[in-house]
């Protein structure tokens, strides 16, 4: 069993524990444009979500009539994924505890715009299945739409071989949506920063690793990131991609990028690991929802901890 699988094993009991501003408006933000520009325009027959989880994206395709499959490299999370099944609700476009107002105001906002743009659908419950990205255990070109988020390339050694394996079984003409973390935003500043302020941040850094982000600063890095687990920090070896070469690996793979956007952008003005703890205070609250509503209102691109693209395949 590799390193990634045991982590992701014992971080699956607090996978779905959404109890902090980053993750929540991650997920928020990336429903929200799937809904918008892949469900909406698309309602795609047959998806495939790599790197599933806990099957957030896999049951928000099946709430809008999609047969999806969902793979994952561990066992845990496809464990929690299956469970789900017993309880999730097609009606309510509910996929985590709403811990806070904009949870729930983008639940209802991706209800209303399904009920409206797709109707009534048959739904049905996803299938999960252990497998690895780079394997993907299906025929060519049998999916209308892949779905690859929760910056799932970003923890893959050989990222481009996976890139290779979602183009293979994407129909030409089909549609992808794709998250990476990303290497030049707010939060890369703090985390460079941080040891030189007695690491008050805790993103526990050192210099030579504040170097090496300042080294070769068009191709993407590998770094040992923290990340929480239940109250628990863990750290987690993970790729930070540039738009430059992350556009040319798709390219090189026939996935034409057709829409790009950036999540915790405004928002990263408050430090990652500052956002990622639990049950914030209700004056982090209040700061927080300020820059989330500026975020979102932004007519232009702004560098962001996390790169979405929403693209299909031309070849």
């Amino acid at each position: 069993m590799t390193t990634v699988e045991n982590i992701f094993n014992n971080m699956a009991e607090y996978y779905d524990d959404l109890t902090d501003l980053w993750h929540s408006w991650f997920f928020c933000r990336i429903h929200s444009l799937i809904t918008s520009y892949v469900i909406v325009n698309r309602i795609p027959r047959y998806v495939l979500d790599v790197g599933c989880g806990t099957g957030l994206q896999s049951y928000l395709h099946a709430a809008s009539g999609s047969e999806v499959y969902g793979i994952d490299i561990s066992k845990k999370l496809i464990e929690i994924a299956e469970k789900k099944k017993e309880f999730f609700d097609p009606q309510k476009f509910e996929f985590f505890p709403a811990y806070f107002d904009y949870v729930r105001q983008y639940n209802n906002l991706i209800k209303s715009i399904i009920k409206k743009k797709v109707g009534h659908v048959v739904y049905k419950p996803p299938n999960f299945q252990i497998a690895d990205a780079t394997k993907i255990p299906f025929d060519n070109n049998k999916f209308d739409h892949v779905n690859c988020c929760g910056s799932v390339l970003s923890f893959i050694p050989n990222h481009k071989k996976a890139l290779l394996e979602i183009s293979r079984v994407l129909k030409k003409g089909g549609t992808f949506f794709i998250d990476v973390e990303a290497r030049w935003n707010l939060d890369s500043l703090w985390f460079i920063l941080d040891p030189l302020f007695g690491n008050k941040l805790n993103f526990n850094n050192d210099i030579r690793t504040s170097f090496k982000m300042l080294k070769n600063i068009l191709s993407e890095v590998w770094v040992d990131f923290p990340f929480r687990e239940g109250e628990k920090d863990i750290k987690m070896t993970c790729k930070l991609f540039t738009n430059h070469t992350l556009k040319q690996d798709l390219i090189k793979y026939g996935l034409r990028v057709e829409k790009k956007w950036s999540v915790h952008s405004v928002t990263n003005l408050i430090p990652y690991r500052i956002l990622d703890r639990q049950k914030p205070s209700k004056r982090l609250k209040k700061v927080f929802s300020f820059l989330a509503n500026i975020e979102k209102r932004l007519p232009f691109f702004v560098p962001g901890s996390s790169l979405a693209y929403y693209g299909t395949k031309v070849q």
